[in-house]
Order: structure tokens, then sequence, then C-alpha cells
């Protein structure tokens, strides 16, 4: 009679489940692992990704502001430009008028100041600069002591220095002649101070020619 083992038979079996347990669950470690790499080199992707488009977008602004900031600096240095050449052309014309009106503005002066005086003329004048040397005649000495006190109290002319005055008998006349320099202060500046102004308290004696 036959007998067979049914324990013997069952027992690789018991032996062989093990192993496949333990390959489902290195499968399943791999696709997890797999799963979370994937996970967070996505995540890293994106983020990236999003980090690098913010750049951009903000280089691009950048770039933007920095054109307006380059329009508006050319645009500036234009206006300065302009400011210049404007400042340049109202000095010149300035400048123009000053020298027109200038010599016109000290006749004035000076026949006003003569006018004031009476027997008292004026033989030359020169300008040096703003300098004036000016040569004059008069009857009597009192007239050119009255003509340095109208220089001195017109606002056209400072620094009143008599040089020098002498009698001149011509012609069977009794003249004096003086020389004197004064400075001649332009319209539209600052003229020296009534302090500064040469004072003439008397006159020099006279000296024969």
């Amino acid at each position: 009679m036959m007998k067979i083992n049914l324990l013997a038979e069952e027992a690789p079996e018991a032996r062989v489940a093990p192993a496949s347990s333990a390959g489902a669950r290195q499968a399943l470690v791999f696709a997890v692992a797999l799963a979370v790499s994937m996970s967070t080199v996505g995540f890293v992707y994106f983020y990236w990704s999003r980090q690098i488009t913010q750049a951009q977008t903000a280089l691009s602004r950048e770039q933007v502001r920095q054109k307006e900031l380059a329009s508006v600096r050319a645009q500036n240095q234009e206006y300065q430009r302009q400011l210049k050449t404007l400042e340049e052309r109202v000095q010149t014309i300035q400048t123009l008028q000053t020298k027109r009106q200038g010599p016109a503005d000290l006749m004035e002066g000076l026949g006003e100041t003569v006018n004031a005086t009476r027997d008292l003329y004026l033989l030359q004048v020169t300008p040096e600069g703003s300098q004036l040397h000016i040569r004059g005649e008069a009857e009597r000495v009192p007239a050119i002591a009255r003509f340095i006190s109208a220089l001195l109290n017109s606002p056209r002319f400072a620094d009143v220095k008599l040089l020098q005055y002498y009698q001149d008998d011509q012609n069977g006349r009794t003249n004096f002649k003086f020389n004197l320099d004064c400075s001649y202060v332009r319209p539209g500046t600052d003229g020296a101070a009534n302090d500064e102004k040469s004072k003439v308290t008397a006159l020099p004696p006279e000296s024969a020619k």
C-alpha cells in the first residue's frame, strides 16, 4: 500500500511565500521612492521655473524703466542746453543794450552836472574803461567846486578826484582850468557807496600854468 506524505509537499510552498512578499515590499518601496523623487523634482522644477519667470519679468520692467530714465535724462539735457542758449542770448542782449545805452547815459549824466553848474565848460572827456579823465574850464573857482559836488551827488559817478586846477588868462579874461578823474557807474550796476566817494573839502592851492 502506497503512503503519501502531504506535509512534505506543503513545506516548499510555505518557504516560497516569504520571498514573494519581500519582492512586493521592495517594489512598493521603489515605487514610493520614485513617486517622492518625481514629486520633489516636479516641485523644484515648478519653484525654479516660477523664480526664473519672476526674474525675467522684473528684468523686463527694469529695462523699460531704464529706457524711460534714459529718455528723461535726454530730455533734461536738451532742456539744459536750451536754457543755456537762452541765458547766453539774454546776456548778449543785455551787453548790447548796456553798450548802446552807456554812452548816451554818460553824456546825459555829464550834461546834467554841467547844466547844474554855471560858468563852467568841459573841454575834453576821455573814457578809459570805467574811468573818466575830464578837462574843463571855469570862470571862477567856486564853479569847479559846484561841479565836483554835482558829480558826487549823481548816481552815475563815483570816486571823484580833483587832480589839478590853475589860472589861465587868455585874451584878457581870467579863467581857471582843471583836471579831474572819476568813475562812471553803468546803469544796472551797483555804484560805490556814498562813504566811498571822494569828498572835496577844499580845493588845492592854485598852480600857475
